[in-house]
């Protein structure tokens, strides 16, 4: 793909104006080779970003058709193959040894500067065997913000799409994802939206988060209403539920990365701060309505918090500004023994058998940008995915595990397996059937008396790839109690009757019709067939009888879903059914 022609001629003279100095004192590399650009706009490239909105023939690119339709957005926790940073560093040498013990470190570097590069990361045991050159030049090392977000299309097939990264005055920055497509072999797909990778977070099913930075660029840069920009990211990344939520302060870079950080499906850590601090009533009200926002499996987000003491200059540090790149998580130290230790602890307790390593870096973590603002994972377009909703509460009867595999190898799926044991005995392995499409479900069956479950899920594919859920399995798995309760699974059927779904095909209208015995707490969502859910149609106690559910062919926000199968999930009286319909357009 040719480059962008995103270059405009005020820009050709950039090289003198980013040379001057900065608002904050200045941040040098590591091998102390270049005076950094800061994440936050020098007063210079502030001066330019204004003249450049006020010019009419500033310029824009000509967009990309989105992706064909259903798109899924890559997390953060997906597989990957790699991780992108920029030489000269703002990374101590430290991180990229460990990087180069379990992935690729893919390094963009300036042609000039790559004998020194390649000498200095031998010099400093960089295992370079795992390192990729992308020898292009750049800007800045925040390849957080402007490196590229990876998709899924409604093929199946991985691709690049590329926003316009929102430092004007940065432009060789702004064509890195293009650079990166171009030499590793993912097609990209460009859109014309102002937009920074610090303000964005993704589940990796159709929900995502940034600050209303995204909603004020792009109405300065773009001229687009929230709502446009709601389409945008619908469009392009597949984001059904855009939570866009007021930063915690009047100044700064608001990125959401500076105090918050999804860290799974159901769970986001959010910064805590001294109650003196003008920022802690905010952090507390976003805690507060985040933990209100339901998540993809149809429960609320789990909060959890990590205590954030002031650093130099009277601001939190920046624990939340962690990387997580597949059972690992690299976290930001700030040189105090007891807050450090908490983090890291705050980290393990919300993400079981994880690997989480802590790293101090001079004085350089700052509270607005750390570990998380300077590398990107690179995603692996054959990984395999492996979803899953946890089971939670008190469980009566057997209790029915579904999973979602997904080989984009298309090597095909070698082996679907439930682990699982009663109260810490010994493990069980159990082969998970096939149900429709990707689904797998197996069965661990009530012991009899009250209990304590342990199960994970282990998937392999004929590529080589193993993964599982929950992620870092074997050294994590789900729990729940068993109680008291009927375990003849006949005659727990005997109280749900005829399950069915029609019309099937259907364009406007269709339903779910089931029979209870008995009264009994119901519920029933609608997921696409990547296992993300896009309706929640029925949750709570209903009578005995016959009741019969419509759904219009709309997700939970009123909008239209694209063609294709979907899946009633209905679970009542102790046991799930699934029954697929195919919308036409």
């Amino acid at each position: 793909m040719p480059t962008p022609a995103r270059l405009l001629p005020a820009l050709l003279a950039l090289p003198l104006l980013l040379a001057q100095p900065a608002s904050a004192p200045a941040e040098w590399d590591v091998d102390g080779l270049e005076e950094l650009l800061p994440r936050a706009e020098t007063p210079a490239e502030r001066r330019f970003r204004e003249q450049w909105l006020r010019s009419p023939d500033r310029g824009q690119i000509l967009a990309d058709p989105p992706p064909v339709a259903p798109i899924r957005n890559c997390a953060e926790w997906d597989p990957t193959v790699g991780v992108l940073v920029r030489y000269p560093l703002g990374l101590p040498y430290t991180v990229l040894r460990d990087f180069d013990d379990v992935t690729t470190i893919y390094v963009i570097v300036s042609s000039a500067s790559l004998a020194t590069a390649q000498f200095n990361f031998v010099n400093n045991g960089v295992d370079t065997t795992h390192v990729e050159w992308l020898v292009r030049p750049s800007n800045s090392i925040w390849t957080r913000d402007y490196g590229p977000w990876f998709v899924f299309d409604g093929n199946g097939d991985v691709a690049i799409v590329d926003h316009v990264y929102n430092r004007p005055a940065r432009p060789q920055d702004d064509l890195i994802p293009v650079e990166f497509g171009n030499a590793y072999g993912y097609p990209v797909v460009r859109h014309d939206m102002w937009h920074t990778g610090g303000n964005y977070m993704t589940d990796g099913a159709h929900i995502s988060m940034s600050t209303d930075l995204v909603y004020d660029e792009a109405l300065s840069a773009n001229g687009m209403s929230p709502a446009e920009v709601d389409e945008l990211m619908n469009d392009y990344y597949g984001v059904a539920a855009y939570h866009v939520i007021d930063d915690i302060s009047p100044s700064g870079i608001h990125h959401i990365d500076t105090w918050g950080k999804m860290l799974g499906e159901e769970t986001i850590l959010i910064k805590e701060t001294v109650a003196s601090h003008s920022t802690y009533t905010a952090l507390e009200q976003r805690a507060t309505l985040i933990a209100s926002l339901p998540s993809s499996t149809g429960r609320n987000f789990e909060v959890v918090r990590v205590f954030c003491h002031l650093i130099s200059g009277g601001n939190p540090a920046s624990y939340t500004n962690s990387l997580i790149l597949n059972e690992r998580v690299y976290v930001p130290l700030f040189n105090h023994a007891t807050n450090d230790a908490a983090a890291l602890d705050a980290y393990r307790d919300a993400m079981p058998g994880y690997e989480v390593l802590g790293y101090t870096y001079g004085s350089n973590w700052l509270t607005d940008d750390a570990l998380h603002c300077r590398a990107k994972g690179v995603m692996d377009p054959g990984m395999l995915r492996v979803a899953h909703v946890p089971v939670v509460g008190d469980q009566a009867t057997d209790v029915e595990i579904v999973a979602f595999a997904d080989d984009r190898s298309e090597s095909g799926i070698t082996a679907v397996e439930l682990h699982w044991r009663i109260d810490a005995g010994s493990w069980t392995v159990e082969p998970m059937t096939a149900t429709s499409g990707d689904e797998y479900a197996a069965t661990i069956p009530h012991p009899g008396a009250a209990a304590t479950a342990d199960y994970y899920i282990h998937v392999t594919d004929a590529s080589g790839r193993a993964e599982g859920m929950p992620r870092a399995e074997p050294a994590g798995w789900y729990t729940f109690p068993f109680v008291p309760g009927a375990t003849d699974v006949a005659d727990i059927a005997a109280a749900l009757e005829g399950p069915s779904a029609g019309p099937n095909p259907f364009r406007d209208r269709t339903a779910f019709q089931f029979e209870l015995a008995f009264p009994d707490r119901v519920s029933l969502r609608v997921y696409d067939v990547q296992g993300r859910l896009v309706r929640d149609l029925v949750t709570g106690v209903r009578a005995a009888g016959t009741h019969r559910v419509n759904w219009d062919g709309r997700n939970e926000v009123g909008e239209r879903v694209a063609a294709g199968t979907y899946y009633f999930r209905l679970n009542a009286a102790g046991l799930s059914y699934t029954r697929p319909v195919t919308l036409l357009r």
